[in-house]
C-alpha cells in the first residue's frame, strides 16, 4: 500500500514523519508533496498512484486542504484523510466535499489500522479515532486511545522529505521529546484536548535513553546537522526528568539546542544544567507585558519579576533568550501593548517575537472575545491567519487596533534599538504603510534566522514560500 501526504508549508511535520515511520516498518511506502515545490502538484500526485492521500491541517489552512482535496478527487478515486489540529478539534471537516475521513488526535495506530483494512478490502468505518463519510453517511467513531508509551514508536522518518534539496541541506534538526501540556492557557487548545481525552494521560514524555539514541542516530545519518530544536511546549515539566536529560545530553556532547521553557521553572540550578547540556537559546512565553491581562485573560499567572529574573539568569550563563509575545488581546489598549515592549526591554531579550492573537474557535479566549464583543458574530475559521504572524481578527474591534498594528510591525525595533521606543510613541499615530510592513518582515527574517541558527538565505526561502501561502488563502 502507498500513502502520499500533501501539505503547503515548507516544514517537516512530526505527524507525517511518525506515521510514515510506522507504515514503512509495516512494509508500506510513503511520499510527500509540498505545494509550491512542484510545477503541477496535482499531476505529480496522480502519477504517484497512491492508494490513499493524507493531509495534515491546522486551522487557517483548512480551505486550502478542502480545495486541493476536491482537485485530487477529479483524477484519483482513492480515499482522502485529513489529520492534524484542525480536524482533531473540528472533525466536522469530514463533511467537506473531497474529504472522506478525518483523524482525531494521535494518528499512528489509527492510520496503521486504516491502511491494513483498505489493503484487505475490509470495512473501515468503525476505527476509533477516525470519522468516515461513506455513501452520504458519517460514522463518528470518537477519539482513539492515546499512545501512552511514545518510546514504542520508531524514530520519525525524516527521509520522506529528502526528495527536496531544501531538506537535504538541513542543519537544524527538530526533535520531539514529549506530547501534551498540563497548563490551561486560554489561547491554546490544551484544555480542549484534556476534555477530548477525558480520563487518559495527556502529557507523555520519552525516556531519556530513547532521546539520546535518536540524537546519536541523527549524528550518524545527518552529518550537516549543527543544532537541535526541541519542538515541545515545555522542556522543564518534571524536575527529575529534566535533570537526567541535561546530564545525559551533556555527557554525549550533544549538538547545541533550542527549547521552550516556563519562566517559573528557571533558577540558578536549572540554568546551570542547561548550559552544561549545551543549550544555546531558550524561548520564554511572555505573551503580554500587562500582568493583569496575563492573569485574568490568558490564565498565565507569572509576575513580571519572574520573567526578568529568569532572563537575567539565562543570559548570565551565555544562553540567548527568545520571547513569544501576543498583541490584539481582547480589551488591549496601546498602553498595555507598550508594556509588552517595556517588559522585553527589561529582560534584554535577544530575539523578541510577537504574534497577532489568533482566537481559535473552541478556546477559552475565543469564547471570551465573542461574549465581550471583540469578535464579530459572523467570525469563522476563514478569518484565521494560517501563518499566525500577520493579522488578527480582533484588531478592528479594539479602540487602539490601528495603533497596536503599527506597534506590532515595529515591535522588534522598539525592544532592540536603544531609544527607539520613544520614537514609537509618535510612529503609532501614523497609519500602517509599506515601509512599516517591510521593516516588520525584515525583523521576522533576521530573528528567525538567528534563533534557528540558519543563514539568512535559507530563512528567506522559507519566507518566500510563506508569502505564497498567504496569497493563496
Amino acid at each position: 500500500m502507498k500513502i502520499v501526504f500533501v501539505q503547503n508549508l515548507l516544514t517537516p511535520y512530526f505527524g507525517v514523519m511518525y506515521i510514515s515511520a510506522v507504515l514503512k516498518k509495516e512494509g508500506h511506502s510513503t511520499d510527500v508533496f509540498i505545494e509550491g515545490m512542484h510545477e503541477d502538484i496535482i499531476k505529480e500526485i496522480r502519477d504517484a498512484k497512491p492508494d490513499i492521500v493524507g493531509f495534515t491541517c491546522v486551522t487557517g489552512e483548512h480551505r486550502w486542504v478542502e480545495r486541493t482535496a476536491r482537485e485530487i478527487k477529479k483524477y484519483l478515486n482513492v480515499p482522502i484523510i485529513v489529520g492534524g489540529p484542525h480536524p482533531t478539534y473540528f472533525p466536522e471537516m469530514v463533511e467537506a466535499e473531497g474529504v472522506d475521513m478525518v483523524c482525531q488526535g494521535d494518528g499512528e495506530i489509527a492510520v496503521s489500522e486504516l491502511i491494513k483494512r483498505i489493503g484487505n478490502k475490509e470495512s473501515y468505518n468503525n476505527i476509533p479515532g477516525i470519522w468516515v463519510k461513506e455513501n452520504g453517511v458519517i460514522y463518528r467513531n470518537g477519539v482513539g486511545k492515546m499512545i501512552e508509551d511514545i518510546d514504542s514508536l520508531p524514530f520519525p522518518d525524516r527521509s520522506v522529505y529528502e526528495k527536496y534539496d531544501f531538506f537535504k541541506s538541513e542543519t537544524e534538526m527538530p526533535v520531539c521529546v514529549s506530547r501534551g501540556c498540563p497548563f490551561n492557557c486560554t489561547f491554546c487548545y490544551n484544555a480542549s484536548k484534556k476534555k477530548l481525552y477525558l480520563g487518559q494521560k495527556v502529557v507523555r514524555r520519552r525516556a531519556i535513553d530513547n532521546i539520546i539514541s535518536e540524537i546519536n542516530f541523527l549524528r550518524e545519518n545527518y552529518p550537516l546537522m549543527k543544532s537541535v530544536i526541541f519542538n515541545d511546549d515545555n522542556l522543564g515539566l518534571e524536575k527529575s526528568w529534566f535533570n537526567e536529560f541535561c546530564e545525559k545530553y551533556g555527557k554525549i556532547g550533544g549538538p547545541p539546542f533550542f527549547a521552550s521553557i516556563r519562566s517559573d521553572f528557571i533558577n540558578e540550578d536549572s540554568v546551570k544544567r542547561l548550559k552544561k547540556a549545551n543549550c544555546f537559546c531558550l524561548s520564554l512565553g511572555v505573551e503580554s507585558g500587562n500582568a493583569e491581562m496575563r492573569k485574568e485573560i490568558l490564565k498565565k499567572n507569572i509576575p513580571d519579576e519572574v520573567y526578568i529574573n529568569a532572563a537575567k539568569l539565562i543570559k548570565e550563563k551565555g544562553i540567548k533568550v527568545r520571547t513569544s509575545n501576543m498583541f490584539f488581546l481582547p480589551g488591549e489598549t496601546i498602553d498595555m501593548a507598550f508594556e509588552t515592549v517595556y517588559l522585553n526591554k527589561k529582560m534584554k531579550t535577544d530575539y523578541p517575537w510577537v504574534y497577532p492573537l489568533q482566537p481559535y474557535p473552541g478556546t477559552e479566549i475565543y469564547e471570551y472575545a465573542v461574549k465581550a464583543g471583540f469578535l464579530d458574530k459572523n467570525f469563522s475559521f476563514d478569518n484565521i491567519d494560517p501563518l499566525g504572524i500577520l493579522e488578527s481578527p480582533v484588531e478592528k474591534n479594539l479602540k487602539d487596533g490601528k495603533k497596536i498594528k503599527v506597534l506590532q510591525r515595529l515591535f522588534y525595533y522598539g525592544v532592540k534599538v536603544p531609544g527607539f521606543v520613544y520614537f514609537l510613541k509618535l510612529l503609532v499615530l501614523v497609519p500602517n504603510n509599506f515601509i512599516f510592513e517591510l521593516m516588520h518582515r525584515f525583523s521576522i527574517l533576521i530573528t528567525y534566522a538567528s534563533y534557528h541558527q540558519i543563514n539568512i538565505f535559507r530563512a528567506l526561502k522559507v519566507a518566500l514560500q510563506a508569502n505564497k501561502i498567504e496569497k493563496r488563502k
